[in-house]
């Protein structure tokens, strides 16, 4: 049974129509996103570094650091010191406790930032393997070379999986949230946009952002365990509510290829949309941004697209071959209506979200949730979308990581179960498939530890039949 675990709800008792509401621009009470942007900016240990100290700060290696892992394979993401050869050590244990390895070589070049990707392949299920970099420039300087892969078990194999999300995070500052991310018993990580803050376009500087980003110490220990996806949101492709005519989008893009290990990028050459599969849940990482009124809509001719007719037969297709349990559909735009006069949200692309909503309904897609965060207010909606899909859909807002927080964004909605504008917060994401029927719960977790709200639905909650 669908349960909501907090001591105070926030349910409206009024008739909950179907998401889409007329448009109201509002003025905002609190901090506005373009002033955090300039706080965040100006702020920036890498905007205040002199150029001799970036180019020190350049030559430091990172990692190595945990990218897509799945039951058979991992790749394994690492930043060189200088051009090179760099090799990564793969050991493990036989049951008869003898060990076996396998080294994997790249070659650091100085047109990816020096960034290399191992993909190490022929895992076994819901096995450890101890990686070390045993070869690179940066060998002499590397604090710790190690980096540990443990795969899922075997999507047939019923286990208890907990995934993390956030968004809106500080390079500079809280770094103690990654480890309560990891104290809280996590096993992987998912960023969901504004992750981190860069607000520019050119290369040079989108690199060195990402840089920044991931040296800070408590997110490279918990992404050298525990595997790390990712998408963008606005102000890591460009600038506060930017779109696909956001100029340089290929050089945004490249710096984001080189800084995550995923185990596809969008279509190749276009786009960074992925998905994954871990334990009991699948994750469709959904691009909001590079595809977004640069073409009319493949659902509607008359109005601009979100995602590209691209994206739209991927993600329509990987939708109906999913055999998850749980499926997550993950973007960095809310799912509705922000009612600011910024365009980035689903309200803006009513129909292309009515159409995917249309689709789950006709295909009998069970299991799905929806995640979001971007407006730096943590929120659960439940939707009216029994007709439409065949049950209700429950979003997840989670946002920010950092502490600037919007409260003139908590709206009021018909479908509101609960909303707070809290800083530094994060999501749990539990799937456990060991009971029947499987059970998927949603923590909301303050910096403290502290278990903000919850939600538990399981897969009769979710069941389009």
């Amino acid at each position: 049974m669908f349960a909501v675990l907090h001591s105070v709800l926030l349910m409206s008792t009024a008739p909950a129509p179907l998401i889409p509401r007329t448009r109201k621009p509002r003025a905002m009470s609190s901090i506005d996103r373009r002033t955090f942007v300039a706080a965040t900016v100006a702020g920036s240990m890498a905007a205040a570094l002199p150029a001799e100290l970036l180019a020190t700060e350049s030559q430091e290696p990172i990692g190595p650091l945990l990218g897509h892992v799945d039951t058979t394979k991992a790749i394994v993401w690492f930043r060189a010191a200088a051009p090179g050869p760099v090799a990564l050590q793969v050991v493990s244990q036989t049951s008869g406790g003898e060990e076996t390895s396998k080294t994997y070589r790249a070659e650091a070049l100085a047109e990816h930032d020096l960034c290399v990707k191992f993909t190490v392949v022929d895992l076994a299920p819901s096995t450890t393997y101890e990686g070390t970099i045993v070869e690179s420039a940066a060998t002499g300087k590397l604090a710790d070379p190690h980096c540990q892969i443990r795969t899922p078990a075997a999507p047939e194999t019923p286990a208890k999986v907990a995934l993390a999300f956030g968004s809106c995070a500080s390079s500079t500052k809280f770094f103690e949230i990654w480890d309560k991310i990891a104290e809280v018993g996590t096993d992987a990580l998912v960023l969901m946009g504004d992750t981190p803050y860069i607000d520019k376009t050119d290369l040079p500087f989108n690199r060195q952002c990402h840089r920044e980003f991931l040296r800070i110490p408590t997110l490279n220990a918990l992404a050298r365990s525990r595997p790390l996806w990712g998408t963008w949101d606005d102000h890591d492709f460009g600038g506060n509510d930017t779109d696909g005519k956001v100029k340089n989008k290929p050089q945004i893009r490249q710096a984001f290829c080189e800084y995550r290990a995923l185990e596809s990028f969008g279509d190749g050459e276009h786009g960074i949309y992925t998905k994954f599969r871990y334990g009991g849940v699948e994750v469709f990482m959904i691009d909001p941004r590079y595809f977004s009124q640069t073409e009319m809509s493949p659902v509607d001719p008359e109005k601009p697209t979100c995602v590209g007719k691209k994206q739209w037969e991927w993600l329509l297709a990987a939708l109906e071959q999913s055999t998850a349990p749980f499926k997550v559909l993950a973007t960095g735009m809310i799912w509705d209506d922000k009612e600011n006069k910024e365009k980035d949200d689903w309200g803006t692309y009513a129909h292309e979200r009515d159409a995917i909503f249309d689709f789950l309904g006709e295909k009998k897609i069970s299991g799905v949730i929806l995640l979001s965060g971007d407006i730096h207010v943590s929120r659960h909606l439940k939707y009216p979308t029994q007709k439409r899909v065949g049950y209700e859909l429950h979003e997840c807002i989670v946002s920010p990581l950092h502490d600037r927080i919007i409260p003139s964004l908590n709206i009021p909605h018909p479908a509101l179960v609960w909303g707070e504008p809290i800083p530094n917060v994060f999501l749990q994401l539990t799937a456990d498939t060991t009971q029947t029927p499987a059970k998927l719960t949603a923590r909301w977790i303050s910096m403290s530890g502290k278990q903000l709200h919850a939600v538990e639905l399981t897969t009769s909650d979710l069941s389009a039949t």
